[in-house]
């Protein structure tokens, strides 16, 4: 499970020109999943992963003045190419971990709604852009073996992919914070 939570962001020109509005997303919790390849060092880990995760919203507010919420689609999806690191505390049942990873994230952020400024028009397909860049994450979770080869996983993951940078329908500059909590429930098997 992903959770955005409230994104802020700009809208340059808008909603007239030489005017910059300050718009909020808040997203619904959203979902995903990763898939990752490692060696297991003892006490420590390492790992490949590949992962995406889909979030949305249905509503965004603008502060323009008059400030408002306004109804939209928006739908935010984002693969991602992360090298983990972990450190294990095995003690005996559970086996607690912490990690983190860098890496490259690959955004794409869809809306559907009327301008800001402007909440009664037809709503309109305002952005369809897509970023990429560095990312991180840090990761704190817990494992319980089931065998000698499997662990049923629970990790929560803060994601963070830097600001996003792009344009609207019109051509003028957007951006958008882009960071998510997530709750990851997996399973691990060892080679």
């Amino acid at each position: 499970m992903s959770i955005r939570g409230s994104e802020p962001g700009t809208i340059a020109n808008a909603p007239m020109p030489g005017q910059t509005v300050q718009v909020e997303e808040d997203y619904d919790p959203g979902f995903g999943g990763f898939l990752a390849l490692g060696r297991d060092l003892g006490r420590f880990r390492v790992e490949g992963e590949f992962g995406y995760t889909r979030d949305a919203a249905d509503r965004y507010t603008a502060i323009v003045p008059p400030t408002g919420q306004i109804f939209a689609d928006i739908e935010t999806q984002t693969f991602r190419a992360m090298a983990n690191a972990y450190v294990d505390f095995k003690m005996g049942g559970l086996e607690p971990y912490v990690g983190a990873g860098i890496g490259y994230a690959w955004s794409d952020l869809s809306v559907i709604a009327p301008r800001a400024g402007l909440p009664t028009e037809q709503p309109r397909r305002l952005i369809d852009d897509n970023d990429d860049g560095f990312a991180y994450q840090a990761i704190a979770g817990v494992a319980l073996p089931v065998s000698e080869r499997l662990r049923m996983t629970l990790a929560y993951r803060w994601f963070d992919e830097g600001q996003f940078e792009g344009v609207d329908g019109r051509g003028e500059a957007i951006t958008r914070e882009r960071g998510a909590h997530n709750v990851d429930v997996g399973l691990r098997w060892s080679f």
